[in-house]
């Protein structure tokens, strides 16, 4: 677009571009289209933004809510796109997901020291869909050999590769929190999403993050296609004990969407629930609507869910009937009260 903006090319150079032409919307592509990969981009350019005009502010208690809205983050992305992109609620069929790339732990510290040279601020928020256990170990390890001090945070999947070795050499380089979906909290479903966790497996990761003093955070999902009352019970059961062993510090409920662009959007029938509109129009809608003849009336359970977990957020509650946070009668949880803490045994035994 510059590069046409400054007459250098003609109008039918332009990649993914609308313009004007003889008072007409036209759509330009050129094909085949510029291709730069991740590891060949250059840092972002935050230079000369005025940084202390920005507002700082604490909309909400969430601990990790807060870490978004009140301090001062750069932006980088450690890889593009997610070298998992198998969770059927997800919209894998998009480039910015689909397409994963990598680069080198020397290329993106060298562009952590630039940015920080620009805007003399030394927190990094890396804002992949999934950051990969090899690179944060390399990335980690990068940052310890130039001494170069920093603190940082990033989204990840818990999986089995955050073993407590890992997960210390992250916070000796500077990480202080992640975010990660353990989304359902049932196995029987994240085994349907194909999420690649279960539970004592998100146990174990999230003991090890805290155990090196990493704040975890975890993405919660409930209305997934087929989810019943007891398995909503059944999660909101395991979230409590992930709380009451300190395995996660902070925590979000999200009622399912299905959207387009994901394996649930484009295979509905494979996941038992009925698309009922909108007709897809284009790019940014895509949120669909649909009905689920299985499940339980996932709308009724948003008011507890949520007080249960701004109770547990502020250390209350944990030891309350999960019925507590409920104005209408619900099923007793089917999990054992000691679930959670098996898994931390059979670690310990490991």
């Amino acid at each position: 677009m510059v590069n046409y903006l400054d007459g250098n090319i003609g109008i039918d150079q332009l990649e993914r571009t609308f313009v004007l032409e003889n008072n007409k919307v036209a759509y330009k592509n050129k094909i085949p289209n510029t291709i730069y990969h991740h590891k060949n981009l250059p840092a972002p350019n935050y230079s000369g933004l005025p940084y202390n005009k920005y507002v700082s502010f604490l909309d909400v208690v969430n601990p990790m809510h807060r870490m978004w809205t009140d301090a001062r983050w750069n932006k980088l992305t450690i890889s593009h796109g997610c070298y998992w992109k198998q969770c059927s609620f997800c919209d894998v069929s998009l480039d910015y997901i689909g397409n994963y790339q990598n680069t080198t732990a020397v290329d993106l510290v060298n562009k952590i020291e630039k940015i920080i040279k620009d805007t003399g601020i030394t927190g990094f928020h890396f804002v992949d869909e999934a950051a990969p256990p090899k690179m944060l170990r390399a990335l980690s390890k990068e940052l310890i050999k130039r001494n170069l001090e920093i603190t940082w945070w990033t989204n990840i999947r818990f999986e089995k590769t955050f073993d407590f070795d890992l997960c210390q050499i992250m916070a000796q380089s500077g990480c202080i929190a992640v975010t990660g979906g353990l989304e359902v909290a049932s196995d029987r479903l994240l085994s349907k999403m194909k999420k690649g966790v279960d539970i004592a497996q998100v146990t174990r990761v999230t003991h090890h993050f805290s155990q090196n003093n990493i704040m975890v955070h975890a993405y919660l999902m409930y209305g997934f296609p087929t989810q019943t009352e007891q398995e909503t019970i059944d999660s909101l059961e395991v979230v409590r004990q992930l709380f009451e062993r300190n395995c996660i510090q902070s925590a979000f409920w999200h009622q399912f969407t299905t959207t387009i662009h994901s394996p649930i959007g484009q295979n509905p029938e494979a996941f038992s629930i009925q698309i009922t509109g909108p007709i897809f129009e284009g790019f940014a809608q895509n949120d669909l609507y649909h009905k689920d003849v299985q499940g339980a009336d996932h709308p009724k359970y948003t008011k507890g869910l949520n007080l249960a977990l701004h109770n547990y957020l502020n250390n209350a509650g944990l030891q309350d009937s999960l019925q507590n946070w409920f104005d209408f009668p619900i099923p007793p949880t089917s999990h054992p009260k000691g679930l959670i803490e098996s898994f931390l045994e059979e670690l310990a035994i490991k």
